[in-house]
Formats: structure tokens, C-alpha cells, sequence
């Protein structure tokens, strides 16, 4: 089976060469902490994603308004929005980070395939709070160095979800200097998902309770959630299922109310 996160890699490649990244203008805002938002969370922490396609299911949405998303998860009580960037897998745009930044207060994580400390400038400047790094784009694949990725981030006053799937990843993460841990129920070299990797993940990690981390993918419905939350993780971050709710508001506030 083709390995998806290896296309996805290439595909970043291409767009920091082809100039995607080039972004001149300077959104100025004060950094918002999603590792603050999460911890004083008073009920689940959502982070709900506005993603127009999911590799995995194809388009969920037509058309997406940025803006009018962005509004619709913060009413059903997100604490954080995550904002596809990348777009030729996932439907995403700077454009609609930058959009959002200007509307909303709350923490947005900018979320991409980020392999160039050019991408990590450009999510400064669009108003992301924290970027999204894949630790096994890193191990995997000679790219960059994961640790001088996150201090360049944590320079720009970004903050680092770093997102692991197997318990190799796990240990290496846990020993790194990222803000956030995201336990990714999808693997990303074959696309299947299965929320007991959280749940296995986390009986593994659960001594190094000094690090937050969030379940990622494969969250339909509240049964889900709690499915998962006696692992003790600290928040979940979800995006298909949301966008194709007929209603953003209640879905979302299904999972924060579960």
C-alpha cells in the first residue's frame, strides 16, 4: 500500500519550492496559549477543525466560509480552532487562517504538513497561536531537525502540538520540548483509524503526566469521547465529523458536553 504521509511530504516540498509560503504581510496579534485553553477547560476541550476534505472521505463541504465556521464552533463551545492550511490533500488556505485570526480571539493552530522553517515564519505572520509537527516526518523521512523545528517555533512565540501514532514516536515526543502531544488515532501511512490507540498510548505515557495530550481522529459521536476519556486525555481534536454535521453548533457541543 503507498505510503499516504510520504505523498503528503512530497507535496509540501513542492509547495515551499513553488513559493505557497511566501507571505509578506504581518497579522499582528498577541500569541493566544492552547496549552492554557485546554488546561482551564471546564468541560472536555474541544478543538474543532474547519477541513473542507478529508483524504480518507473526500470532500465535506462544498464550500466552506471561514469565518462563518470559525463562529458556529465557538458558540457550541470549542476552545480552540484548528485551521487546515494545506491544500492539496486536505482543502486548506492561508487565506482562511488569516480570515479567521482577524475574527476570533480564541487559540488557532495552524495545521500543515511543516517541513521548512519558512512554513513556521508564515504561520506567524497569519496569525496562528501553534503549529502542528508530525514526529515521524521527522524520524522517518531527513527533512529537518525536530528539536531546531520546535525551538524556531517556540521563537516565533508559537506553541508545538506534536502529533505521534506509534509508541516509538511517543517516546521520543515525550522527551522533546513540545507544548502539546497529539495521540493520532489515524495512521498516516495507511489511513486507518482506531481510537484505541489513545487508549494505548496513554496507559504508556501514563507516567509522564507533566505533558498534555490530546486524541486525535476518528471521533463520530459523544459514545466516542467517552469511549476515550477514562484514558485521562486532556482534550480531542476532531474535524470530519463536524463539517459534515448539518448543524457545526450542536455537534460541537455534543462532544464538549459528553
Amino acid at each position: 500500500m503507498p505510503d499516504f504521509l510520504a505523498k503528503l511530504i512530497d507535496d509540501a516540498r513542492r509547495r515551499v519550492r513553488d513559493g505557497y509560503y511566501d507571505v509578506k504581510d504581518h497579522s499582528f496579534h498577541q500569541p493566544v496559549s492552547l496549552k492554557r485553553a485546554i488546561k482551564s477547560a471546564e468541560r472536555n476541550a474541544i478543538i474543532a477543525e474547519i477541513k473542507p476534505t478529508s483524504p480518507s472521505l473526500g470532500p465535506l463541504r462544498s464550500e466552506v466560509d471561514p469565518i462563518k465556521a470559525a463562529e458556529r464552533l465557538i458558540d457550541g463551545g470549542a476552545i480552540a480552532l484548528s485551521i487546515l492550511t494545506e491544500p492539496d490533500n486536505f482543502g486548506g488556505s492561508l487565506d482562511s487562517l488569516r480570515k479567521v485570526r482577524e475574527h476570533v480571539a480564541l487559540p488557532l493552530l495552524m495545521k500543515d504538513i511543516i517541513i521548512h522553517e519558512q512554513q513556521i515564519q508564515t504561520a506567524r505572520r497569519t496569525g496562528a497561536d501553534c503549529i502542528l509537527l508530525i514526529e515521524p516526518v521527522f524520524s522517518k523521512h531527513p527533512i529537518s531537525s525536530l528539536a531546531r523545528m520546535i525551538r524556531l517555533a517556540h521563537d516565533s512565540n508559537l506553541e508545538v502540538l506534536l502529533e505521534v501514532h506509534r509508541e516509538d514516536e511517543l517516546d521520543r515526543a515525550l522527551n522533546s520540548e513540545a507544548d502539546i502531544l497529539g495521540l493520532n488515532n489515524r495512521d498516516l501511512t495507511t489511513l486507518e483509524t482506531n481510537l484505541e490507540t489513545t487508549i494505548n498510548l496513554m496507559a504508556k505515557a501514563k507516567e509522564h503526566t507533566f505533558k498534555l495530550m490530546i486524541s486525535e481522529s476518528g471521533f463520530e459521536s459523544a459514545e466516542d469521547i467517552r469511549r476515550v476519556k477514562p484514558s485521562n486525555v486532556d482534550g480531542f481534536l476532531i474535524g470530519s465529523s463536524i463539517m459534515l454535521a448539518d448543524d457545526w453548533e450542536h455537534k460541537v457541543r455534543e462532544f464538549v458536553l459528553a
